[in-house]
């Protein structure tokens, strides 16, 4: 890995001092990490340890921790690394949201480099100096790495979850989670984010009112300032995902509804239109469904449909079978496919619905119009 020595990162803030046997003061930049952070008690230790193992110069870090007032034993778990490590921090987050978080720890950041990390997720050695080497290197404004999706156990339901997420045909077709390699490259979505402070500053504070998507809020705000988003596949960091059948299908269920309900509070457009598929498969189901108590046609129609989706989803199935050595993945995997979809594609006409009748979106939309 190439050694980070760009003097146009930032300069040398008093509050992060030099520490015996790590880099020389002005070497490299000064990071601030900021981590949302809600009972985690499963994961934030595992997250820590790997930013700690990182290689990246502690002396040139601090870790924000913004809790949202965790019960689970999270926030001892905290506390019990910032006495062993002074660069640790744990920040108190009142309302408890993500939003809120990031702000916390935007406002309390001292570093020439501000990275977003997941309490969720652990970081393979060299992420750090792998994102600041494409900030150098590449002139991008915005770097992430690679998300791998991994299983929280070794359950067949936990392995489904994973692969519903992150195979193609169940909506994971985003670069940072398909991408094995390469040389880094401009994208129009990373997860996190790494920018130099100054910019953080002029796009910031994150959306308060999302309670989801706000990080497309905020991709979308930079991307209006013409910054440009650099995938980095040497900065690779494993997702530990939740994994039973139940949050697998709330969590599909309000990622639809936020497609549309984030417009209620964003002048943004926080999404892609790969997002907007769920929703026309539900809806077409649906119309057809109804159409089909009428119309022979239409019944034909809808029939068609659906065995061309369970065709798909069988050669999806079998694909991920072979994948992990698994012949039951041939059962589970359309159904998790459809659980998927549909959930997501019900959250959407949800959000849909409540959007119509949103006196503040209506407004929003004519003050819009008006300029």
């Amino acid at each position: 890995m190439k050694t980070l020595t760009p003097p146009d990162l930032g300069t040398e803030r008093g509050s992060m001092e030099e520490a015996p046997h790590q880099a020389p003061a002005h070497s490299v930049p000064s990071v601030s990490i900021v981590i949302p952070c809600r009972n985690e008690v499963r994961f934030i230790g595992r997250c820590l340890d790997s930013i700690i193992s990182d290689g990246y110069p502690l002396n040139r870090i601090e870790v924000l921790v913004a809790d949202g007032m965790s019960t689970d034993g999270t926030r001892e778990i905290v506390s019990s690394y910032a006495e062993r490590f002074p660069f640790v921090h744990l920040l108190d987050n009142p309302r408890g949201i993500t939003p809120c978080a990031l702000n916390i720890g935007i406002a309390s950041a001292r570093g020439d480099i501000i990275l977003r990390m997941d309490a969720h997720t652990a970081y393979q050695p060299g992420y750090i100096t792998a994102c600041l080497d494409g900030l150098a290197r590449f002139g991008a404004d915005n770097v992430s790495g690679l998300l791998r999706l991994v299983p929280a156990a070794d359950r067949l339901i936990d392995r489904a979850v994973v692969r519903a997420w992150s195979h193609p045909f169940g909506g994971g077709r985003a670069p940072h989670r398909t991408v094995r390699g390469g040389e880094p490259r401009f994208v129009d979505l990373v997860p996190f984010f790494c920018c130099r402070r100054e910019l953080v500053h002029a796009v910031a504070p994150f959306n308060e009112r999302l309670l989801r998507h706000q990080d497309f809020d905020f991709l979308a705000r930079l991307k209006e300032r013409g910054a440009r988003c650099l995938l980095v596949p040497a900065a690779i960091c494993n997702y530990y995902a939740r994994s039973d059948f139940k949050s697998f299908c709330k969590h599909g269920f309000r990622d639809g509804l936020w497609v549309f309900l984030a417009l209620q509070h964003s002048n943004s457009v926080p999404f892609l239109p790969r997002h907007l598929v769920p929703l026309a498969f539900v809806v077409t189901l649906a119309m057809a469904s109804i159409g089909a108590t009428f119309s022979i046609g239409v019944a034909w129609g809808l029939g068609a449909l659906l065995a061309i989706y369970g065709v798909v989803a069988l050669i999806s199935a079998a694909q991920v079978s072979h994948e992990e050595h698994d012949l039951r993945m041939i059962v589970i995997m359309p159904i998790m496919f459809a659980a998927r979809h549909i959930t997501f594609g019900v959250g959407s006409l949800v959000g849909v619905a409540r959007l119509a009748l949103s006196r503040e979106f209506w407004s929003r939309a004519s003050a819009h119009l008006r300029r």
